[in-house]
């Protein structure tokens, strides 16, 4: 009986991760945590979940793990998420360890770069993480963000100018 249960609960709709407002996004970030945290399963065991919180312009990640058989808790803060030109960007202004112990940004560095695959690249400089999306949004779109603040357990992105006349191009003239 609780396998059929959790068979029959697996593949019930969920409610919408991002919802849409004349020039807003609203994501939602208990569906972003849920997704994450199915994914941090099945791809990194090591990774166990993934909480979000935030007001304002801030959001606080809070990632629990298990090193060497030990559990560990690591949080960040990050301001300044930016989308240009098809990648993500935001500021790491924080980062805590275990027992909420400071740790040093190069960190992210280092997690960076054994962790991104190639799509995740950190400014040591500016403390700046860069995230690559060309694979996953269409070639000649052009979107910014003008503004991201978190309201509850909603962030929402304000978007600014931008143009998909490149993609509207290619679909005329019968590319797919």
């Amino acid at each position: 009986m609780s396998d059929y249960t959790w068979r029959m609960a697996s593949s019930l709709a969920t409610r919408p991760l991002v919802r849409w407002d004349g020039f807003t996004l609203w994501i939602d970030l208990d569906m972003v945590e849920l997704v994450v945290n199915r994914e941090l399963l099945r791809r990194a065991p090591l990774l166990r979940r993934l909480e979000i919180s935030g007001a304002g312009d801030e959001l606080e990640l809070h990632l629990e793990a298990a090193w060497q058989g030990l559990p560990a808790r690591v949080s960040a803060k990050v301001r300044e998420l930016r989308l240009h030109r098809r990648v993500f960007g935001c500021r790491v202004e924080g980062l805590r360890g275990p027992l909420g112990i400071p740790l040093p940004l190069m960190l992210v560095g280092a997690i960076v770069r054994r962790l991104g695959q190639g799509m995740v690249r950190f400014d040591p400089e500016d403390h700046i993480v860069l995230v690559e999306l060309r694979r996953f949004l269409p070639e000649g779109l052009e979107v910014r963000v003008k503004d991201v603040r978190c309201q509850g357990r909603w962030l929402c992105v304000e978007l600014a100018g931008g143009s998909v006349a490149a993609v509207l191009a290619g679909v005329a003239g019968g590319a797919n």
